[in-house]
């Protein structure tokens, strides 16, 4: 089973490319350089001539900011379900409908 900061980067990574185009110029910047190009807060600091602390700071304001976009407008929680039913469609899989229900019901 994947664990909880490795399962919250890919989450933190899809809301990215759902809400990605909300934000502004340098957030996307230090998170094409983060998620894309894989580099590290060091790095990316010195690719934006700021402080590590700054990165840091910048990628978890950016990660606030697309968990709100997410709250409101459930974009990434939609794609999902559509996935499911999709899959459910594809194979009568009783257990997909579940976890749709449970999904819809979380949200």
């Amino acid at each position: 089973m994947l664990d909880d900061s490795f399962k919250q980067r890919i989450r933190l990574g899809r809301l990215y490319d759902v809400y990605g185009p909300l934000l502004t110029a340098k957030q996307q910047s230090c998170m094409e350089l983060y998620f894309c190009d894989d580099l590290s807060l060091a790095e990316i600091a010195a690719e934006l001539d700021v402080s590590r602390q700054a990165v840091h700071d910048l990628i978890h304001r950016v990660e606030q900011i697309l968990e709100r976009y997410e709250t409101k407008m459930k974009l990434l929680m939609r794609m999902e379900a559509c996935r499911l039913l999709d899959g459910y469609m594809e194979t009568n899989n009783t257990e997909l409908l579940k976890r749709l229900k449970n999904l819809l019901k979380d949200s």
